[in-house]
């Protein structure tokens, strides 16, 4: 007899199993409701920062000569930067930096040595854009080279140097 209602009660629930997946679908009740999907949502977009413009070294003589406006020199970290010769071994450099703690570096050199080199402080640190203005006194070691003026950002992780803008030094 124990037997009998085992396998009464086993067909019983294997026909309640296999009703439901051979008819129709039935309508979801109060606890089984059909997934809701949320709308997809976008993620908003990123501003995007406006193209850098990146102005090719000048030739010495199209720099600065009286007349002539001086050549303007930008990069992601520099802007509006122009160098005026102002004497005969003087040179004065204008522009805006977005800097880490509003630190310019600089290096003149002649291509083969270093022969000045220091920092100059901007009106604001990154992410503003901060004003400065130098005067660099630099003596060409060999007549006929071409000084170059470097600036940059000297990375606070391991001192190398960033966004390095390179500027031909007016010869007149």
């Amino acid at each position: 007899m124990k037997i009998a209602c085992i396998l009464l009660l086993t067909v019983f629930l294997l026909q309640g199993c296999t009703s439901k997946e051979q008819g129709s679908p039935a309508a979801p009740t109060a606890t089984e409701k059909p997934p809701v999907s949320a709308p997809a949502e976008t993620p908003p977009a990123a501003p995007q920062p406006p193209p850098a413009t990146e102005e090719p070294a000048a030739p010495p003589d199209q720099t600065e000569s009286p007349g002539k406006e001086s050549a303007v020199y930008a990069n992601d970290i520099f802007q509006q930067v122009t160098v005026q010769k102002t004497g005969a071994d003087t040179f004065e450099v204008k522009g805006q930096a977005q800097v880490f703690e509003a630190v310019v570096s600089y290096v003149v050199e002649d291509g083969h040595n270093e022969l000045a080199q220091g920092s100059i402080q901007a009106s604001a640190g990154a992410p503003a854009w901060g004003d400065f203005t130098r005067t660099i006194h630099v003596k060409k070691a060999q007549p006929n080279s071409t000084l170059m003026l470097i600036l940059f950002e000297t990375s606070a992780k391991d001192g190398s140097r960033r966004m390095e803008l390179i500027i031909p030094l007016p010869e007149k």
